[in-house]
């Protein structure tokens, strides 16, 4: 598990309850990653930020371009981070939010996708059962699942899918001794 800085994780804290309820958390959730991608998976601009030749100005200045381009909730949360003595903690304000998110995500792995009623009933059937409330629902499909549904959270993965089931049967079939 990943450790934050406790000033780190009360800001993504404070920011992901205040765009889940503007209702702008799938957006706000969308941007930070795909800026935590393009900061973690370009070697040039890691290299640069890390140029001694090249001013902290003109590297805060490519930070704030970086990100002119998202929602003004998203620039808004980055804006501290985009100053000469907070810089080092942008990947750690930005994973400490996706933490958050992912710690309220409920994901239902399918053969086929799900209509919206199947999956509130789902979501509402799980969180029932686990009394907890989760903020974001997703369907992926995975062909590979036949049948069923599989539901994962960051702590949690209940497997209903048919292959699973016929796994279980399979193993209770051959502890009895019997053949097949």
């Amino acid at each position: 598990m990943v450790k934050f800085h406790k000033e780190v994780v009360k800001a993504a804290s404070h920011f992901y309850g205040q765009v889940k309820y503007d209702g702008t958390l799938k957006t706000v959730t969308e941007e930070l990653q795909e800026v935590l991608d393009g900061i973690q998976n370009t070697a040039r601009f890691r290299q640069l930020m890390h140029l001694e030749q090249v001013s902290v100005e003109e590297k805060m200045a490519l930070l704030q371009e970086a990100v002119s381009n998202l929602s003004q909730s998203t620039q808004d949360y980055l804006k501290s981070y985009l100053h000469p003595d907070k810089s080092a903690y942008l990947i750690e304000a930005i994973e400490a939010f996706l933490d958050i998110y992912s710690a309220n995500r409920l994901e239902m792995i399918s053969a086929v996708p799900l209509t919206e009623e199947q999956m509130n009933r789902i979501a509402e059937a799980f969180q029932k059962k686990m009394r907890k409330e989760y903020d974001s629902f997703v369907n992926t499909v995975d062909s590979s699942v036949i049948g069923g549904v599989k539901l994962k959270t960051k702590e949690y993965l209940l497997d209903g899918t048919l292959l699973y089931k016929l796994e279980q049967f399979k193993k209770k079939i051959s502890q009895t001794g019997l053949k097949g």
